[in-house]
Formats: structure tokens, sequence, C-alpha cells
């Protein structure tokens, strides 16, 4: 796992640089420190990331700055910082996480475990999501997405208006931030499930969603066994 820590009190960096590998020991864990948000924007027009570790407050920077610029890349966010009254904003941008300071290794580890999808929460305050369209950063609102298709590496995301849209992050990076609407209901497609109107049942155990713009998606047996009793009942 490849890892950049944002953060400028050198010391701190480098005692969460020790706690990841900690946290990480089982599994090989790349770890590089910016103590600038200047540095930091430049290794990242450099280097592909898995995971970005973020202070919001950079010897007088802000921190906000980057998420801007970055929140459409392909990586997962954890912001590091005392400003909790900033902790809502972050959420909105999609962050995985808001670890207070001063951090434990405890809490730390929460913030691993979803990241591997242990501790998916259901209270994501995602408000808007940021694609890159014509070197522009576009905002979708949340409450205007239908679903996600898996779309190589990254996906796509169709919205009610009819529009599709193109997103840099993969399903699996995207399922820890959304809410308790979406579901994965194939290993290709996220749906908000309040935007389904129909169920198919086909002979030989097929399943398929209808939703509301009348797009059929198809359903896994799995997620459907798991789906049935919350939302097909």
């Amino acid at each position: 796992m490849k890892i950049l820590i944002v953060e400028d009190e050198i010391h701190i960096a480098r005692h969460l640089s020790k706690v990841i590998k900690s946290l990480l020991e089982k599994e090989e864990a790349d770890v590089k420190i910016s103590i600038s948000l200047n540095q930091a924007i430049e290794h990242l027009k450099n280097h592909k990331i898995d995971l970005l570790m973020l202070d919001l407050n950079l010897r007088g920077k802000d921190g906000f700055d980057l998420l801007k610029l970055m929140v459409s890349k392909p990586f997962h966010v954890i912001v590091v910082s005392a400003y909790l009254e900033k902790a809502i904003e972050a959420f909105e941008y999609g962050v995985l996480d808001f670890v207070p300071k001063p951090f434990s290794q405890e809490r730390l580890k929460k913030s691993f475990n979803r990241l591997k999808g242990n501790d998916i929460s259901s209270h994501s305050t995602i408000k808007y999501f940021i694609i890159k369209k014509k070197h522009q950063l576009i905002r979708i609102r949340e409450e205007d997405v239908l679903y996600f298709e898996a779309y190589g590496h990254y996906s796509q995301m169709y919205l009610k208006d009819g529009r599709v849209e193109f997103y840099d992050k993969a399903l699996i990076t995207l399922e820890p931030l959304l809410n308790q609407n979406y579901a994965r209901v194939h290993k290709s497609y996220i749906v908000k499930m309040t935007e389904f109107k129909s169920v198919n049942v086909f002979p030989g155990g097929k399943y398929s969603l209808v939703m509301k713009n009348n797009d059929e998606i198809p359903i896994g047996r799995a997620a459907y066994k798991r789906l049935k009793n919350d939302w097909f009942s």
C-alpha cells in the first residue's frame, strides 16, 4: 500500500508513519511524508498512491485546498486534524474518515478497518461527488445519482437527468463512502436502492432491478439474498 502523509510537524508525521506500519505489519507499506502543501502537490503529480493522510493546517495553509484538488483522484483520504469543527465539511468532500488529534493507535486501527471494508459506516454525510471534465472540476449532487457501474479501474455515474459521467474511482474505493441507501447489487453495480421501482425474477435464479428511469440492472444471487428482507419484501 502506497501512503502519503501530509503533516507539517515532522515528529507527528514520523509517529503517524510508525503507527501505520505497525497496523499494516502483514502488508508491505510504502509510506512517504510531505511537510508542505506544495511538496504534497508535487508528489501527487508524479506518484500514484492508495491513501492520503491529511492534516488541515499546513504552516498556515489550508489542507482543504489540497483536498479540493485531489477529491476526484482514485485514492482514499483520511483527515488527521485537531480542527473537529471541520469534520462535517471534510466528510462532504468524501473523505473516508476524520481522526481527531491527538490520535491513538486504536483510533487509527478503526480507520484502517474501514479502509479494508471491515467497518463500513452507514452514516456517510457525503453530499456531492467531484468529477474532472474538460480541465474543470464539476460538482455532482449526491441526490442526483441513480447508480454506479464499473468501468475498468474506474466507474461511470448514472444521473437522474439522463447524463452518464466518468468517475475517477473504482467501485471498491467508492463503496465505503456511500450512505445506507446504496447497495452493491452486482460485481459491476452499486445502486441507490431508493431509486428502484421493481424487481424482476427470472427462471434459473436470475434477478434484475428496474430503476425509476427504466434502466435494468442485474442482481447477483448472493446480493439478492442479502437485500431481500430489507428492500424486496
